[in-house]
């Protein structure tokens, strides 16, 4: 409905109107169109006039965006496009740092006037319990001193309420490795512990899948392939299982774990769902978005125990085009828990570990076809980029050890399997016209390929330099440096000059896959838009289509908001928790020279990437530094010398600072001298 009252209030002559005539003109229940378009006014898409009349927020002067206190500039709010305009501080003396609001973008006296809150961003704080005197306070830096009425142990990690200053959670010492992943887990809103109604009612479910109930769903339709060869492979680690895969009677089958009969609606297991719309992941922790008896027992695809999926069968023909496929309900009985690092012994080295003996013509077979997929994909516009993962070695709590994360042919048999599976879903979906949430990814920011191309000629590859990059020439390009030294730096550079791919209640097509209509389905343990995909075909499935679009569409651009907010969130978090783990992990080498790959110029430093992904700044001598147009040459004014990212460098660890997640380093090696006029000499480049 909400797509139908946009494109009402988007015609010029039906622009402004009440809530009883937009239910008139639409033939809807009053109540149900003033529901929706609270909905919308709350997200900033329709704005209530004074008339009490509503209008599209787009065609008003009124602009959405997020408050931001500064100190050189003040209170200013940010729009979309990252241009910003001050506020009067009258306007934001009730407002915290990420309230979303409307503002009139001028007033009289030339600054953003606040016309609506859409909503408030509190920002509860972890504090440090400490003794002053005979009283026991909470300290936090930038805060107001909180004194306790309960005695806690010194250095207890608390999380406070902002408003109230009352304690919302322990959250350990500040020497337990695991305080301080909770600790950045709430600063990103994340919840650390389920409620306890959220607890009793998982109570109600059961830990296995009894006979009697398998016999009650095969009566309602669900088809029983227990006896087929399923597997499923993951990493070593990997303790929920979405997915078992295999091959039988000619069809790939991708098996995807059944989420929906104990996520119900109405639940506070549904509402906490929502609220955490995302599994965290940090090394070796997890935050999940299901409880473990969801997560890893009754839902999880384990070896040997019965379990309720929704299955895919596609067959492919020999150019990776899908001739026939089928989605339905199923049971299946995992017949082996496999790993990517077995299954890459067998597929990269020939070597059967022992038990995989009767799996080998299975993962032959679907290697084969899922490369047949990869293969047409990359003829129609798929981009290939490398995945600079790091894979912790611990002991303990202790890392011992970081690498870079293999990527072998097992992971890509999995990731393309993945992404046929969600293309046959999005199709069922259009086909049948259902709504669906869909994983958008936008066109490239073309003018920085264009500088990225311009830096491989700066590295001397005979690169394609354009104004628009098709999808072939930024794969011939990437193709030039596929086996160099600088590969890493030059793939992130070039993956920052593409969109961030986010999920949307209209599906407009994903660039990086070719351009073709996506979304996704295949973790719903572990992301909501996966859970919400799966619960669409369901209600689809036993109610009718006509139900579902009625049902769905208009929550989809609300629980698209939740999905995007929290993986951005996710992300951050997961990166601070690797930036601290290596951090910890590279304090023992203070002192130790390192040959790295400069991956960021700027005139007080650089950026070095170390074989072993860790990333940190070398400071530069005191000197006159000049950085090129394009920020990717940093030039020695008075030593005639120069630093092109991509460059290998010596550098040598100075300082390691934990808490942070950053290391320092000095350079030690000479630059490439450039002359007067900045002509390369005829010294090789490191690597070449």
């Amino acid at each position: 409905m909400s797509n139908k009252i946009i494109e009402l209030l988007t015609s010029k002559k039906n622009d402004n109107l009440t809530i009883e005539e937009i239910a008139e003109k639409l033939g809807e229940d009053v109540k149900k169109v003033e529901d929706m378009v609270s909905f919308l006014e709350t997200d900033g898409i329709v704005f209530r006039q004074k008339n009490g009349r509503y209008i599209l927020t787009e065609k008003t002067r009124l602009k959405k965006g997020i408050v931001k206190k500064t100190s050189s500039k003040g209170p200013i709010v940010v729009f979309k496009d990252q241009s910003q305009l001050q506020l009067s501080s009258k306007h934001v003396k009730n407002l915290n740092d990420g309230d979303v609001v409307l503002v009139e973008p001028y007033n009289k006296s030339g600054t953003a006037m606040i016309v609506k809150v859409l909503s408030h961003d509190v920002k509860n704080y972890v504090g440090e319990v400490i003794k002053e005197g005979n009283l026991y306070k909470v300290v936090s830096k930038n805060r107001e001193d909180v004194v306790l009425n309960e005695i806690y142990p010194l250095g207890t990690k608390l999380l406070i309420d902002e408003k109230t200053k009352n304690i919302i959670s322990v959250l350990g010492h500040k020497d337990d490795p695991d305080t301080k992943t909770k600790e950045i887990l709430v600063e990103y809103k994340f919840p650390i512990s389920f409620s306890e109604k959220y607890l009793n009612e998982l109570e109600e479910i059961p830990s296995s899948l009894t006979e009697e109930e398998i016999e009650k769903l095969k009566k309602q339709g669900t088809i029983d392939i227990r006896d087929f060869n399923l597997i499923t492979i993951d990493g070593i680690d990997t303790k929920d299982f979405d997915d078992a895969v295999g091959y039988n009677h000619s069809m790939i089958y991708v098996s995807i774990a059944n989420t929906t009969r104990v996520i119900k609606e109405n639940t506070a297991i549904w509402d906490e769902t929502l609220k955490r719309s995302i599994s965290v992941y940090g090394p070796r922790s997890v935050e999940p978005m299901t409880h473990h008896k969801i997560s890893n027992g009754i839902c999880s695809l384990v070896p040997l125990e019965d379990r309720c999926t929704l299955t895919t069968t596609v067959k492919i023909d020999d150019a990776g085009n899908i001739v026939s496929y089928d989605i339905f309900p199923s049971i299946i009985n995992n017949r082996k828990r496999t790993t990517y690092e077995d299954c890459n012994e067998y597929l990269e080295n020939g070597k059967v570990v022992a038990g995989y003996e009767n799996y080998t013509q299975s993962l032959d077979i679907l290697y084969d076809k899922s490369m047949l997929v990869k293969e047409k994909m990359l003829k129609e516009g798929f981009l290939n980029f490398s995945d600079t993962e790091v894979k912790f070695f611990f002991e303990n709590h202790r890392v011992l050890e970081l690498k870079k994360r293999h990527q072998g042919k097992a992971e890509e048999l999995i990731e393309f399997l993945m992404i046929l599976n969600n293309m046959v879903m999005i199709d069922y979906f259009i086909k049948n016209n259902l709504p669906f949430m869909a994983r958008n990814h936008d066109d490239p920011n073309y003018i920085e390929l264009k500088n990225w191309s311009i830096l491989l000629r700066h590295r001397n590859y005979k690169s394609i330099v354009s104004d628009k990059l098709t999808p072939e020439e930024i794969m011939y390009n990437r193709s030039l440096y596929e086996n160099s030294p600088e590969k890493e730096v030059l793939d992130k550079i070039a993956i920052k000059c593409l969109a961030k791919a986010k999920y949307g209640a209209i599906c407009s097509g994903h660039y990086a896959l070719g351009n073709i209509p996506y979304g996704t389905w295949t973790s719903p343990i572990r992301r909501l838009a996966d859970f919400i995909n799966q619960r669409i075909f369901f209600d689809a499935l036993k109610y009718g289509n006509e139900y579902a679009r009625n049902k769905w569409e208009p929550l989809l651009p609300h629980l698209s908001n939740l999905a995007n907010s929290a993986e951005r969130r996710a992300e951050k978090v997961e990166m601070k928790l690797d930036n601290i783990k290596k951090a910890e992990y590279m304090s023992n080498f203070i002192g130790t020279e390192y040959t790295g790959v400069v991956s960021e110029v700027s005139t007080s430093g650089v950026k070095v990437l170390l074989p072993n992904m860790c990333e940190g700044r070398a400071l530069l001598p005191k000197g006159s530094y000049k950085v090129s147009k394009d920020k990717f040459i940093l030039f020695d004014v008075n030593a005639g010398t120069k630093i092109i990212v991509g460059d290998q460098i010596t550098v040598k660890l100075t300082k390691v600072d934990i808490e942070k997640g950053t290391l320092e380093f000095i350079k030690i090696e000479e630059n490439k001298k450039y002359g007067k006029a900045g002509n390369k000499t005829k010294k090789k480049v490191k690597g070449r």
